[in-house]
């Protein structure tokens, strides 16, 4: 291949968009490949990323309180909330309906792990994402937030296009413990929706990146590296229109807000997150889904009714556009909030922070739906086979990154008080 050639195409276009994170967007294909084609290995090119979309929030939703497990003697269920027994992958639950509802191929993997968060204050909340402390940075010298460490040990250059998790919501969110920016999906959209200038500059770029790719994979590329090309666009063509259909995927953004008129919607952050799971870029995408939010004073518990239905059907649109994009195998998504609610009411008819019960909502292809640990009558998750009740957050975390395929030893290493749930991972 002429190294010439590459270099100039990799320099050509204007502005922004000679850079090699936008050539990649603009033609699919991971940065690492078009630096170095001939450098491919097969491990690159075989591999599908699991990319984590982690919902969470430090407002401590109530999304504890209504879903499989937590109906118990006791517990004090939101009363406007249908309920009914739910298959949920071989088991069956009583849950709020509206989790029974979602497609049987989701709750074959939709898992319910109840744990101990250990907290109750919200500014706890990056203390929560590190399980306390548990989880390790690099150098194993400090302590790092659950999604940037699975970012850096999912991070691969030649399938990423960035290694920091992107924060399409307001929850902190750092990285090697520095704060990272919020990517609004308005800013996103403006970037490839608007037909400009800019899309224009990017459709010539992708277009010249994937004429000369294919012109000089046909004469002298490797079988296995055109199959390489052809997963991320089957067709030169079909690759040409990548960003255009990026543009279309994100034409909705800002048409939804939520129920008290905000702008930057569940719905909103859902349609980005799956755009760019789709393009590989990067291995952790956190969002909101809100399930009542801090709720002290929600009489009635309207907003925890409200909520847990529109949360609930976010999950599932989140699922159906999964599987329209295609890649309803490489993405795992899981919930993770600073502390769950109360099982009883208080005096102004909502329900205060619990310390001792949170659930992580999760599914994947790796993931056996079912529900893990549960709610007691005094509000306080149980322990989970020989897990005690204050490690079931580690196993919470530890479960998870074996799922998202994380190499063992590295988690180990890295979260070394956690603990596998082996009956979590689907066989």
């Amino acid at each position: 291949m002429k190294e010439l050639n590459r270099r100039m195409i990799l320099r050509g276009g204007a502005g922004a968009f000679s850079t090699l994170l936008l050539r990649g967007l603009a033609s699919g294909i991971p940065p690492a490949f078009l630096l170095n084609p001939s450098a491919a290995t097969a491990q690159m090119m075989n591999q599908a990323p699991q990319t984590l979309i982690l919902s969470t929030s430090q407002r401590g939703d109530p999304i504890n309180i209504n879903c499989p497990g937590s109906y118990t003697d006791g517990v004090i269920n939101n009363p406007d909330l249908e309920t009914r027994r739910g298959r949920f992958g071989a088991q069956r639950h009583r849950a709020a309906s509206v989790w029974c509802d979602l497609p049987n191929a989701l709750r074959q993997r939709l898992a319910f792990f109840h744990y101990s968060p250990r907290t109750a204050a919200h500014p706890e909340y990056r203390d929560t994402m590190t399980f306390r402390g548990s989880m390790l940075s690099v150098n194993g010298n400090g302590r790092e937030m659950f999604a940037s460490a699975m970012a850096q040990m999912a991070f691969n250059s030649d399938l990423h296009r960035q290694a920091e998790p992107l924060p399409l919501c307001d929850s902190f969110l750092s990285y090697k413990g520095q704060p990272l920016q919020l990517l609004r999906p308005t800013d996103l959209k403006s970037l490839f929706g608007s037909p400009d200038e800019t899309l224009a500059n990017l459709r010539q770029t992708r277009n010249r990146v994937l004429d000369s790719l294919y012109s000089d994979m046909k004469v002298s590329g490797t079988q296995a590296q055109r199959k390489f090309i052809d997963r991320y666009a089957k067709s030169q063509e079909q690759a040409k229109s990548i960003g255009d259909e990026l543009g279309d995927y994100l034409s909705d953004i800002g048409n939804n807000v939520d129920e008290d008129g905000n702008a930057n919607s569940a719905e909103d952050q859902i349609i980005a997150a799956v755009a760019l799971a789709e393009l590989n870029i990067s291995p952790v995408i956190t969002v909101n889904i809100p399930f009542g939010g801090d709720n002290h004073q929600d009489a009635g518990l309207i907003r925890e009714r409200d909520q847990t239905i529109s949360g609930v059907s976010a999950i599932g649109s989140l699922w159906n556009r999964l599987n329209t994009a295609g890649i309803q195998d490489r993405v795992t998504f899981a919930t993770m909030n600073v502390f769950g609610r109360r099982h009883y009411l208080n005096d102004r008819g909502g329900r205060d922070h619990n310390r001792n019960h949170a659930v992580m909502v999760a599914f994947g292809s790796n993931i056996k739906g079912g529900v893990y640990g549960r709610m007691n009558a005094e509000g306080s998750a149980t322990a989970i086979g020989n897990i005690g009740i204050n490690q079931t957050m580690e196993a919470a975390g530890f479960s998870l990154a074996h799922a998202l395929g994380q190499d063992p030893n590295e988690v180990s290493r890295r979260l070394p008080n956690g603990r596998l749930v082996n009956n979590f991972l689907r066989s």
